[in-house]
């Protein structure tokens, strides 16, 4: 089953709380579902049981990362692997064992650059995999995350992604992004941040992206 992994080379990007609301969506959804929390800090893992949140979590060493995502993909409808960006080598795992990569990324020139990087990473797994399957491929896109619609900082992020050759996650209507919200924020303490309407809202256009991308990867 899909295998879908939360990476960027730089911390503060939303990067478990968006792996978060996509388990808890698909949760929802009745689907069965696994996460992997292969960051050292244990974030995810902690928010989950912080909250008393029904969602299966393993924490991963990222030597481990490969094995546990085959293993959870047998279970499960869907997996979701949280991976920290100071583990190179796990990053790297976690990157080629996805069925498609999110790259999170606050409106700021910096976290382009670091998208930019996050990418690579990408790239180099792609690479890896196609000297044994020529058209191998992982999808891959950015999410923008904590972003006023209404700032120019957003607009100039995307253009500079754009010119960097970066892949926004969109839909017909352009990218789609998780705009700023203190319900994200509260959620750490209270539950899951689809517990808000308007979080919901987010996050159906986000899913109904995300699942468009992992179908290029099956298509």
């Amino acid at each position: 089953m899909p295998v879908v992994t939360v990476a960027s080379t730089k911390g503060g990007t939303a990067k478990t709380t968006l792996a978060l609301c996509l388990a808890d969506w698909w949760r929802h959804a009745n689907l069965t579902v696994e996460c992997l929390d292969i960051d050292p800090n244990r974030n995810l893992s902690a928010w989950i049981g912080r909250c008393e949140l029904p969602i299966t979590c393993q924490s991963v060493g990222e030597d481990d990362v490969v094995f546990a995502a085959v293993e959870a993909a047998r279970r499960s409808d869907m997996v979701v692997i949280d991976v920290a960006g100071s583990l190179a080598r796990g990053m790297l795992y976690a990157i080629g064992a996805a069925d498609a990569v999110l790259i999170p990324c606050k409106p700021s020139a910096n976290d382009a650059l670091e998208a930019a990087r996050t990418r690579q990473q990408i790239m180099t797994a792609i690479a890896a995999a196609q000297k044994r399957a020529p058209n191998a491929h992982i999808p891959h896109a950015v999410v923008l995350t904590q972003v006023n619609r209404r700032a120019s900082v957003t607009a100039n992020t995307v253009d500079q992604l754009r010119v960097l050759g970066v892949p926004l996650l969109g839909n017909s209507a352009g990218p789609v992004d998780m705009p700023h919200r203190t319900a994200y924020q509260q959620a750490s303490y209270r539950g899951s941040p689809l517990d808000d309407p308007a979080v919901r809202e987010d996050m159906g256009v986000i899913v109904s992206a995300v699942e468009q991308l992992i179908e290029t990867c099956h298509g």
